[in-house]
């Protein structure tokens, strides 16, 4: 079956998106770096010589804000960057826009990797976004926030002009709900930090974020299911469902994030009400989207499975993306009690997330001028993150099941029986398995970034290689 082939990027946006992309490439390289970090806090004749006494929190910190906010909102970045497609003569006007972006957001992200080291301790474990109490910490986030507001302005502004094309259309659509989203959730944060008094402590950060954080995984889920719109149209031939039943399932993941701001009107910003509202808004907000459309993606490939490789990493990236997703949705219908079960949940959905972004990237890289480099380990690449994943997810469920505390370390977890310790083994070989196929995707889109091809759309075959076709 013969795919269609995308649109293509003139010169001077492929550039843009490339920048965007190895931003994002870097976000990673550093969150895996303060994962090193943290190991190191603990490692006797290692932690003497890390700054500050609490560097494991630091280091956490720094490592949850590079891999889970920064990364996602880069990488969010670059698909809206590229999914409205310009002529020559309107790009160098508006990439001044997204160039912009990516300095702001890439400058806040290398003062977020070196804070710790200029005196930036203090962390706060707050739920969403943990902080260092520190003004170094904070710019760095507000550069992030203004260089991701930039970014995901840009469809709107580039779609105004004569000469534009949607690379995809519903896919395009998506990508510019999560920009409304992302300012919804960044109007829940200004009206959080207007109301809140008293101390900045935990519960002063736990509530600044509460709000904003959750609609942050609206943009996130929306950004996610636009991938899978793409990704499974372009493998399987056909769409998903019908446009408009598309559009609507996009457009009731907006509508669900809607109330959020309006919550800090009606409710005292430390209530319970506002708290117990944002959860029912992301527990009833945005299954209706992701079951709709993962169980077509399962179905279809289902359906044409002969016609498909499990060698091909676009196809292995999104069927693991919707697993994970579900197993993750699952995991949270079922917690109970305030324990590990609960970062299993939101494990399992990240890593649903970073999967998708990963197909598509792989599914882009044609469009920006760039050729995916196939190597021995690509085809490995995406079983083994959503395989580690599983494992990484099932570990924690099955340790939470038997009591274990969040966000607790060491002898404070009390592994004091064998469900436990298999658990949290479990947990840790699942997390291994992923860090190694997070470095195969890292080392591969470094490789393919730096390669030069000519400006052809893209489309993949059934097997594991991609085609190269020009724009008819």
């Amino acid at each position: 079956m013969k795919n269609k082939s995308l649109p293509t990027l003139n010169q001077h946006q492929a550039r843009l998106g490339r920048g965007a992309l190895s931003a994002a490439l870097f976000s990673i390289i550093f969150a895996e770096l303060y994962a090193l970090f943290a190991a190191g806090a603990r490692t006797p004749g290692v932690y003497q010589w890390l700054p500050g006494k609490d560097f494991f929190q630091v280091a956490l910190v720094t490592h949850v804000n590079l891999a889970l906010v920064v990364w996602f909102l880069l990488f969010i970045g670059m698909l809206a960057l590229v999914s409205v497609v310009l002529g020559d003569s309107e790009s160098p006007k508006w990439n001044s826009v997204g160039k912009a972006g990516i300095l702001l957001s890439s400058f806040g992200m290398l003062l977020m990797v070196l804070a710790p080291f200029l005196g930036s301790h203090n962390p706060v474990m707050s739920n969403y976004i943990p902080v260092m109490n520190h003004p170094l910490f904070f710019i760095a986030l507000i550069l992030v926030f203004s260089g991701s507001a930039l970014m995901l302005s840009y469809p709107f502004l580039a779609e105004a002009q004569k000469n534009s094309l949607q690379l995809h259309k519903e896919f395009s659509l998506g990508l510019k709900l999560s920009g409304m989203t992302f300012g919804l959730a960044l109007i829940c944060f200004l009206l959080a930090f207007l109301k809140l008094e008293g101390p900045p402590n935990t519960n002063y950060f736990e509530n600044l974020f509460w709000g904003g954080g959750h609609l942050l995984q609206f943009v996130n889920t929306l950004a996610m299911v636009s991938c899978w719109i793409l990704l499974a149209e372009y493998l399987y031939g056909e769409s998903l469902l019908p446009p408009l039943m598309t559009k609507f399932l996009l457009i009731s993941v907006l509508l669900a994030a809607f109330p959020g701001p309006l919550f800090y009107l009606l409710y005292p910003v430390y209530s319970q009400d506002l708290r117990e509202g944002f959860t029912f808004l992301m527990r009833w907000g945005l299954g209706l989207s992701t079951i709709t459309l993962g169980l077509r993606v399962l179905w279809l490939g289902i359906r044409k499975a002969e016609g498909l490789s499990w060698k091909n990493p676009v196809y292995t990236s999104l069927i693991f993306s919707v697993l994970l997703f579900a197993y993750g949705g699952l995991i949270g219908a079922l917690i109970d009690n305030s324990d590990v079960k609960i970062p299993a949940h939101y494990h399992g959905v990240i890593g649903a997330v970073t999967l998708a972004f990963m197909g598509a990237s792989y599914q882009l890289l044609p469009v920006l001028h760039r050729k995916l480099e196939f190597g021995r380990w690509i085809s490995w690449q995406p079983l083994l993150c959503g395989s580690g994943g599983m494992l990484f997810v099932t570990g924690m469920f099955w340790a939470g099941s038997h009591g274990v505390a969040r966000k607790v370390h060491g002898t404070m977890q009390g592994l004091d029986n064998l469900g436990k310790i298999a658990g949290m083994t479990l947990m840790g070989l699942g997390g291994l398995i992923t860090v190694f196929g997070l470095l195969i995707y890292v080392a591969v889109m470094i490789k393919s970034l730096r390669k030069e091809t000519e400006s052809l759309g893209v489309s993949y075959d059934s097997s594991h290689h991609s085609r190269i076709e020009g724009v008819s």
